[in-house]
């Protein structure tokens, strides 16, 4: 009698619906991914400035997972190295984006991280294009290539950026249905026979009716009342004539080459990207259909021209991100409506931080400069001459790296006494504070050298210096009101929030870093990215899927 009715109880179990919640395999991935890059943003950007934020920005901070804490963690922070961390998952050392260029000792000469003399461009809007761009440099796959692979059907990928760099990055390799839009150095709108042999009728006619052409003779001029903005217009360090208002001319009186740096350096070209990322949007179908997911990056470069130019305190730092603000809001409300709130997710980050400018920093501390790449080379030149006799030994110096001629490391760690008087005579260079050469950043014995750490996550044998010199706090090797490229924590910090489908809200004091933030979107789309260093975030998760 028991061994029946076990038997019927076991045929009834087996026989009824599950009623239990889904599980997280069973869950429904987001039909959308958007990965927003703002070059140049820093971490503190949103606690100094986030209250004059109203629209898309201040969206994301209020109703997303952020993670205050980020940080890279490695020294080379560039734009083609944080755009490349972040859309594979990987440090420089795996991906093969050390900097935004450096020398090649195959070809003997310096290139940058995107070019490729094989491809050709393929430009928009009936202009002549010039430049070539691939990811020949790139040496593992993307969160974009992965979806290819890995999704249900042929997903739609699209990359949008003023640079080359930072769109390449973002979608990776080539690829069906993949659409990858930069502009080159004479504001044509152009992506590469990489990616398409010819011109995309969608963007195409796009570019036709947007020419950054059609922005000479505008006026840019701050979107807020002047008492919402922080500190003064004219500071320290901030030559004379960047003060608001801003014309976008030149002196020719045409829309010339000294017309599209003003264009790139004022809000005006991000908005240009957010509407094309809309048009797209529509025009492509993207998170429409019922299955797999589709993938829209953009990088929002403005900042960086602008940040470049006028500083992290400046008025113009402020309205353009105001304005991102805005451009940000007018995408998210297109999503909305195209593709449902809660159907895509948004992971929002930057590439690196900023500097302050060194002139601004003196007036809290004396532990502020500048110095030139001259004096680098001139020190380890001058140390070299008691070993080796009259130079040159350096062939090139590209942002850290310092790249000797043929033999000239070999003989320096041969030589008694010579790798000691080269770093002594680095260090005695006023804004420089630590170098490495390149057996110490290709070892893999342990430190407690944070900087050394930093420095080998950047370190590629190929492609790094034989040496690699790192300034001090708040010290400059550039022209430039301020830049960027350092370990120190304003460049290292960036923003990582993630909006939308699956996510849940809140602030999570946790350690975290740009790496994460590809695998934790695979994860919540079921995927398995191959080679990376990251890891998932999950307290970004809902229910820690």
């Amino acid at each position: 009698m028991f061994k029946t009715l076990l038997a019927a109880i076991t045929l009834f179990v087996l026989a009824t619906p599950m009623t239990t919640a889904p599980t997280a395999a069973q869950h429904t991935p987001p039909r959308l991914v958007v990965v927003l890059v703002i070059d140049q943003m820093r971490a503190d950007y949103i606690q100094t400035y986030g209250h004059q934020w109203t629209k898309g920005l201040r969206r994301l901070v209020d109703t997303g997972a952020s993670f205050p804490l980020a940080a890279s963690p490695y020294a080379s922070t560039y734009t083609c190295v944080g755009h490349a961390t972040i859309a594979t998952g990987a440090l420089p050392s795996t991906h093969g984006m050390i900097g935004n260029g450096w020398h090649d000792r195959r070809l003997r000469k310096n290139v940058t991280c995107t070019e490729d003399a094989a491809v050709t461009s393929v430009p928009f809007g009936g202009r002549e294009g010039n430049e070539r761009h691939s990811t020949a440099y790139l040496r593992t796959t993307t969160l974009a290539d992965e979806l290819r692979l890995q999704n249900p059907r042929t997903p739609t990928v699209v990359a949008l950026s003023l640079k080359p760099r930072s769109a390449v990055t973002l979608a990776g390799h080539a690829g069906p249905n993949t659409h990858v839009v930069w502009t080159e150095g004479d504001g044509t709108w152009a992506t590469s026979s990489t990616y398409a042999k010819t011109a995309a009728p969608v963007i195409d006619e796009w570019a036709k009716a947007n020419p950054s052409a059609g922005a000479y003779g505008t006026t840019w001029d701050r979107l807020l009342p002047i008492d919402a903005y922080l500190f003064h217009d004219a500071q320290p360090g901030e030559p004379a004539d960047h003060l608001f208002p801003h014309q976008l001319t030149s002196t020719s009186g045409q829309p010339d080459g000294q017309f599209v740096g003003r264009w790139n350096r004022s809000p005006f070209g991000d908005a240009a990207l957010g509407s094309l990322a809309g048009h797209l949007a529509q025009e492509l179908k993207m998170g429409q259909a019922t299955t797999g997911t589709d993938y829209l990056a953009i990088g929002f470069s403005g900042l960086d021209y602008v940040g470049h130019a006028f500083g992290p305190r400046s008025h113009e730092v402020q309205d353009t991100l105001a304005r991102l603000d805005v451009t940000i809001g007018t995408l998210l409300d297109t999503l909305d409506t195209l593709v449902g709130r809660d159907r895509y997710v948004v992971a929002l980050s930057a590439d690196h931080g900023v500097a302050p400018v060194p002139e601004q920093a003196l007036t809290a501390s004396p532990l502020a400069g500048r110095y030139t790449t001259a004096q680098v080379r001139t020190a380890i030149e001058t140390a070299l001459v008691p070993f080796f006799g009259e130079g040159p030994h350096i062939t090139t110096i590209s942002s850290a790296n310092v790249y000797l001629t043929d033999g000239t490391l070999e003989r320096i760690l041969t030589t008694p006494g010579a790798r000691e008087a080269v770093q002594k005579a680095i260090l005695a260079v006023p804004g420089i504070g630590s170098s490495y050469w390149a057996d110490e950043l290709a070892s893999t014995t342990a430190t407690d050298d944070q900087q050394l750490r930093f420095a080998r996550a950047g370190f590629r044998a190929e492609h790094s210096g034989d040496l690699v010199v790192n300034t001090t706090p708040n010290w400059l090797g550039t022209t430039t009101v301020t830049t960027h490229g350092s370990p120190w924590d304003y460049d290292r910090r960036v923003p990582i929030i993630f909006a939308g489908a699956g996510i849940q809200p809140g602030s999570y004091l946790v350690s975290a870093s740009p790496t994460d933030i590809a695998p934790t979107l695979a994860h919540l789309l079921g995927m398995t990215l191959p080679k990376v260093d990251g890891r998932v975030l999950p307290q970004a998760l809902a229910g820690r899927q």
